[in-house]
Parts: structure tokens; sequence; C-alpha cells
């Protein structure tokens, strides 16, 4: 009998927002995959470690994520990292493979699921905590009231003048030309950098928000007076 994948969301970056499902499949799982950061487990797993610690004692399976756009390279890595977990499902193993966020937005692990599900194992999704709710809830406001509209995209497709909300993930390295194009929009823009995690930071305001910031940023805009 084989055994299944589960595709673990952890969250944006607090660990007390790990839901109590995620919780115990990580508590449950026999192998515990997540991306590696250079000889180290990355963001993901910190995060997950610290709401469920006992997952340090299972069975670790780093996988090689590059940052990278050369699309050639991270196909052969989605290949191997999908390799490796296909070798402890046909022993019958359950494997949790940790992400940020929520496995079914821009999540490097649906690449994985997909490759896995292909070779006929079974994949579950299992949700977390998406980065902009969280950015939304630190500055203690809706995302959309009534008949409002919200577009979720990142900065190099989204359309800056479409939907009453905007949240824009890791909006970061194009903070220069979003802030340009949002100056005279009359529009409220807030920046949320990191998070959740050590090191978060909130600005509001174009004037106030830098033109570069970490990769996990995400810019929220509404429309005026929606946020006060």
């Amino acid at each position: 009998m084989s055994g299944i994948l589960y595709a673990v969301g952890v969250g944006p970056g607090d660990p007390e927002l790990l839901t109590l499902k995620a919780a115990r499949i990580l508590t449950g799982a026999d192998i515990i995959a997540a991306p590696k950061k250079g000889n180290e487990l990355g963001v993901a797993f910190q995060i997950a470690e610290k709401a469920v610690p006992e997952i340090r004692t299972k069975e670790l399976l780093p996988l090689d994520f590059p940052m990278t756009k050369d699309q050639e390279l991270l196909s052969k890595a989605h290949d191997e990292a999908a390799e490796k977990i296909e070798t402890f499902l046909r022993a019958g193993k359950s494997v949790a493979l940790i992400t940020l966020g929520d496995p079914a937005l821009y999540s490097t692990c649906s690449y994985v699921t997909d490759r896995v599900r292909e070779k006929g194992y079974p994949v579950e999704y299992i949700s977390g905590v998406p980065s902009f709710c969280a950015a939304a809830a630190k500055i203690a406001t809706a995302l959309a009231l009534g008949e409002e509209s919200i577009l979720v995209s990142n900065p190099e497709k989204v359309d800056l003048f479409c939907g009453d909300t905007l949240a824009i993930l890791k909006a970061g390295k194009k903070l220069r030309t979003l802030k340009s194009k949002l100056a005279d929009s009359g529009r409220d823009v807030y920046l949320i950098e990191n998070c959740g995690m050590q090191g978060e930071k909130i600005y509001h305001g174009i004037d106030n928000i830098p033109d570069e910031a970490g990769y996990l940023s995400l810019m929220i805009v509404v429309s005026r007076g929606r946020i006060s």
C-alpha cells in the first residue's frame, strides 16, 4: 500500500496561526519534507517547529528549490523533489510537505504535488492562513465589504486599477515601480514586510514606503477612507 502526500500550509509567519489540522497532520506524518536554505531547513520548517516541536524528532527530508526564474532549473528541482518524496510513498509512508502560507496560492509545493499525483499517489492539501489575510489583521481592516471586489496578484501581472482592494504578494523588489504608478491614484497604501515574523515592519502611505523591501513583503491598496 502506498503512502499519502500532505501539502501543509503553515501560514505566513506567526506559529500561532498554524491550524489545528496542520498540527495534527504534522504530528502524525512519518516524514517531514521542507524547503532548505543552504544547509538548514528554511522558514516554513522553522514556523512549523515552533508550533509542533516534535517534528524535529521525525525523519526530515530537506528539498532544494533554487530562487531563480530559469524554468529548466526549476523543473529539474521539482522533478527531483517529487522523486525523493515518491521513494517514501512507495514504502507506504506518509509525507508532510511544509509550505509557507496556503499550498493552493503561489506555492512551489503545487509543482511537486502535481508530479506526485500524476504518478498515481494520493495527495491532500491542508489549508494555511494566506499572507494577505494575516496582513489585513495586522492593520485591523476588512479587505472587502458589501459588493466590493478584491484582486490578489503578483507584482508582475497586477492591474493597479482593477478591484476595490488589491493584495500584491512578493512586492518587495517592485516597490519603486508600484509606488510610481500609485502616486496619484488617491488610494490608501500599506506595506507589510515579514508579517508575523521577527523583523516585521508595517508602512502606511506612499511617501513612507521604501523603494525596496524583503522577499516576504506584501502591499495592500484600498480605496481612500477604507482604512482609518
